[in-house]
């Protein structure tokens, strides 16, 4: 039976809600919420965290649960349990890397550097979607591949990668091994123009949550991606979902007068 809820402020009580909803083990949901506590400081480097208990009482979850939770963080050193003390907040917590959506190509570049991918699926030649629909000109045939997107070994997105075969068969191997867009960049006689770049909030349906470690629903950022070349011809069309708290999108805007 369910302890009754008590003294609780609404956003505990809607941290609950939500926990109750998600379709993932509860333990993971809980580490996630946790782990974002700390990166974004309310439990800050050195800090104790609350006792098994507390944090029981807190989420209304088992006491096993949360000692998973807790594993999970402890797996990541973000968190070290001291015998006879307690739990404390790591002293040097690696950074998040978190992903720009800027429209600036050399920054771009500069944020998917060290990251790695994961092949889900491959089809070797297909057309572009037909929701590629402007006045760029189309290749005969592309290579689609879905997707995993990892910084520091954390997934933070579902890529649908559409890269025409004309530019693929110049390196498969290295293509199929590391992010695409840096390596357009390299492939001889890459003659690239203007990338096109759309965003969209939306959510996380089961699939996606699966593969990144997030509870069902969860924010994401819909990034629609379109590369073409000096001939404009596509070269490369994407669609990712990336984590909602791992996106940061920056601009400036000129005031005239």
């Amino acid at each position: 039976m369910r302890r009754p809820v008590t003294d609780a402020t609404a956003e505990t009580e809607d941290i609950r809600r939500r926990l109750n909803e998600t379709q993932q083990p509860l333990y993971v949901s809980l580490s996630n919420l946790l782990e974002t506590d700390i990166y974004e400081g309310r439990w800050p480097a050195g800090a104790q965290l609350p006792t098994i208990a507390e944090l029981s009482e807190r989420y209304d979850v088992a006491r096993v649960t949360i000692r998973q939770a807790l594993g999970v963080l402890s797996a990541k050193g973000l968190i070290i349990p001291i015998q006879g003390k307690g739990t404390f907040v790591a002293d040097q917590v690696k950074p998040r890397k978190t992903i720009s959506l800027d429209s600036d190509w050399n920054y771009l570049l500069a944020t998917l550097d060290g990251n790695s991918a994961e092949s889900l699926d491959v089809i070797k030649s297909c057309a572009l979607p037909s929701t590629v629909d402007g006045p760029e000109k189309h290749f005969k045939d592309y290579r689609y591949m879905k997707r995993i997107h990892r910084a520091y070994d954390e997934p933070y997105c579902v890529n649908d990668v559409y890269l025409a075969n004309d530019y693929y068969n110049r390196d498969p191997e290295t293509f199929d091994r590391q992010m695409i867009i840096p390596h357009l960049t390299r492939v001889s006689r890459a003659k690239l123009k203007r990338m096109k770049q759309s965003v969209r909030i939306t959510s996380a349906d089961l699939a996606v949550a699966k593969y990144m470690n997030i509870p069902v629903n969860a924010p994401v950022a819909e990034v629609r991606r379109l590369i073409t070349n000096r001939k404009d011809e596509i070269v490369f069309f994407s669609t990712g979902l990336y984590r909602g708290d791992l996106v940061v999108f920056n601009t400036t805007i000129d005031v005239p007068g």
